[in-house]
């Protein structure tokens, strides 16, 4: 079995121990939608932040963490971390898992390099001259949203602005299981994205489509939905997973069930809306997995306890919805194995999971110090899920 998926693929620089009441932070934050300030869990570019607050991105980021270093350089991006996570899980079921996106020639590059070289991932980059690796400045509050934290970002979109559906190849769509993440990053590859989509389906692929804060559609028009492509992006997805934010802002609606009803009449297969840490919404229709009405299912409490009792465990919240993702690819990948039905409880499992485990370490990708460490550490977490939800197996 192959997996495939492109997108977003970055190197995430996380300041930890933030504080949004911080006067810097605070004539920063956002006066009106899509102004180009800061978003608290959400993204903006840097050259719509230094529009905004009048300054060099440098002299903004030493007012907003001084001359520190960041705690944690690691890879990011929706994409490329949710293949990571897929890989290293799946590398004992010979399923083969590769990226596809774009770099620059510098040494963010070599990082991105660094970074996925150890792991199972096939990575497949496209070397754009001149110009610089995308680059997320992360900032950490762990006291914002009564505690359980949150994050804004910042993001260089650079050599990303450079690849489009023009540049995956035909060997893309030979995969089973094809994943477009966090294309609102990736500008002319979202643009297009029903491309890729609609040919994926003729070739008989499996579509799964990650979603982020699309910080430039927002800009352009803030009172309009975001488009995912065109219209026609929809009805060749099997399954859309985004947050309750993305989920409000891809609709036009206010309410996170009447965004799930939008999001169906629109034409996709299979949707699930996660909400940090409140209850996922999720919905199928049927056709690609099995069917379920729309309700709501819960993030992985086992890893609240853990972190609870052991409080040292917490690290950041970074990632969370990348390995989210990579938990339902794994998942997804398995149950096609074995020729199943598709069980929406079994995708939330690995995914709930998988996104839970992350706030245990710093940064979205989980290195390994041996093959199989992380499916290990996985399997308690998974199985408590299951448990939970009365679909032990």
């Amino acid at each position: 079995m192959h997996i495939a998926g492109a997108g977003c693929c970055l190197i995430d620089s996380i300041y930890m121990h933030c504080s949004y009441t911080d006067e810097a932070f605070k004539k920063l934050w956002t006066r009106q939608r899509g102004d180009g300030g800061l978003i608290e869990g959400g993204l903006v570019f840097s050259e719509d932040l230094e529009r905004f607050a009048d300054k060099p991105y440098r002299q903004i980021l030493s007012e907003l963490v001084g001359d520190r270093e960041p705690d944690v350089v690691n890879l990011g991006g929706p994409a490329v971390v949710a293949l990571v996570h897929a890989a290293q899980i799946l590398a004992p079921h010979h399923v083969e898992v590769s990226f596809y996106g774009a770099v620059g020639t510098d040494t963010l590059a070599k990082q991105v390099e660094d970074a996925t070289g150890p792991s199972p991932l096939h990575m497949h980059l496209k070397e754009i001259p001149d110009h610089r690796t995308a680059t997320t400045e992360v900032f950490d509050d762990p006291s914002a949203r009564h505690g359980k934290g949150d994050r804004s970002f910042i993001n260089t979109i650079g050599a990303a602005g450079f690849f489009g559906p023009h540049d995956i190849p035909e060997t893309f769509y030979d995969a089973e299981v094809v994943l477009l993440g966090g294309t609102a990053l990736v500008p002319r590859l979202h643009d297009g994205m029903h491309t890729v989509l609609e040919k994926a389906k003729q070739r008989g692929c499996f579509t799964v489509v990650g979603t982020v804060y699309d910080f430039r559609n927002e800009k352009a028009n803030p009172d309009l939905p975001w488009p995912l492509g065109d219209a026609s992006s929809y009805r060749n997805i099997d399954l859309l997973i985004t947050d309750e934010e993305e989920a409000l802002r891809l609709t036009g609606t206010h309410h996170v069930d009447q965004a799930a009803q939008n999001l169906i009449s629109y034409g996709v297969g299979a949707l699930i809306i996660t909400r940090g840490a409140l209850d996922m919404l999720v919905w199928s229709s049927g056709t690609t997995i099995r069917a379920c009405k729309l309700q709501h299912l819960p993030v992985s409490a086992y890893m609240d306890a853990k972190m609870a009792a052991e409080p040292s465990i917490r690290k950041d919240t970074t990632g969370c919805g990348d390995n989210f993702v990579g938990g339902v690819l794994v998942s997804l990948a398995l149950q096609l194995i074995k020729g199943t039905d598709i069980d929406m409880v079994d995708l939330c499992a690995w995914g709930a999971a998988s996104g839970g485990f992350a706030c245990t370490y710093h940064g979205g990708t989980y290195h390994e110090q041996q093959r199989g460490e992380k499916a290990r550490l996985l399997e308690p977490v998974v199985h408590a899920y299951r448990e939970s939800v009365g679909a032990a197996r």
